[in-house]
């Protein structure tokens, strides 16, 4: 089995420098004939998954944050292949994709649990939008899109390189309170499966998959990777007090009973922005630079090894 690998480098900071030189050795014990391809560049790891498929491999493992993961999804669902297995090697600081998995955290036992484990299918998202600068753009991601408050989070965070040493979860909720002392509540329009269900000012409005973003932040307790629909919630404008309060019930699922929230199910997601005004949209932990989208279900659409 010819197998690539996509690792980030600077993902995970100094534990992940010391962890590589052994899990490389794990990796390359179970899997002899590899290719391993390092990002120097965000967004890098898009072409690289294009590149490993088109040269025949038969499997791709992502090392890296959801950044990384996010990327080689796109990478692979837009490639020759887009049957290729994808195995994820979580490194990163917030790890959120991989929250939905029961995954081995020790380098031989790592290498093991991929090599041993059988294709799986889950669903994956499709978003098409229109981009700030012009144009159309087609994404794929595996976990959880949002537009609102969590845009101005990841912007910030993203802005901030240093900010990569915090853990995840302290890191979320400290650019949460910076996001939200800068956000104005925008005004959108949600459709899903072509039935407007809110028109208003919104703090976040996801776009799910998977049930967590954010560092641990657990925003969709009920969503499955496996039933062929898009969990959409909804967090309706209020005060930024309100709105620190409810970013801090996210990690122990203590919102989903809020008054402020509503919770849909889907195949295809509309987000458009009613006026004027930034659109502050992220997928997976990045800026896409959208100013609308529209999210689609790909029911089995991503293979796994995990």
């Amino acid at each position: 089995m010819k197998t690539g690998i996509i690792r980030n480098p600077v993902s995970g900071g100094r534990a992940s420098v010391r962890m590589w030189p052994a899990l490389l050795q794990a990796l390359r014990g179970c899997f002899p004939d590899m290719d391993v391809r390092e990002t120097t560049a965000a967004g890098q790891a898009v072409e690289l998954a294009r590149e490993l498929v088109a040269s025949g491999c038969d499997l791709v493992i992502a090392v890296g944050g959801d950044g990384t993961v996010s990327d080689v999804v796109d990478g692979i669902l837009s490639s020759s292949r887009p049957e290729t297995p994808l195995s994820l090697i979580p490194n990163g600081t917030g790890c959120d994709f991989a929250r939905n998995f029961r995954l081995a955290n020790t380098p031989e036992a790592i290498a093991h649990q991929i090599a041993e484990a059988p294709v799986r299918f889950i669903d994956a998202v499709r978003i098409t939008g229109l981009a700030v600068s012009g144009g159309t753009i087609v994404r794929h991601f595996a976990n959880i899109a949002s537009v609102g408050v969590s845009g101005e989070i990841v912007r910030s965070m993203n802005e901030a390189p240093r900010s990569r040493l915090m853990g995840g979860s302290t890191r979320f909720m400290l650019y949460s309170a910076l996001g939200v002392i800068r956000y104005r509540p925008q005004s959108v329009r949600v459709v899903i499966d072509g039935e407007e269900v809110y028109a208003g000012g919104v703090t976040v409005a996801c776009v799910a998959n998977g049930a967590w973003f954010g560092g641990g932040m657990h925003v969709v307790p009920q969503a499955d990777l496996t039933d062929g629909q898009l969990d959409v919630a909804v967090m309706r404008a209020t005060s930024r007090i309100g709105q620190l309060g409810l970013l801090a019930r996210l990690p122990r699922a203590a919102h989903v009973s809020h008054p402020l929230l509503s919770f849909h199910k889907g195949r295809s997601v509309e987000i458009t922005p009613l006026g004027e005004g930034r659109f502050s949209c992220e997928a997976d932990g990045e800026n896409p630079g959208l100013s609308a989208l529209r999210a689609e279900i790909l029911p089995a659409g991503l293979a796994l090894r995990i």
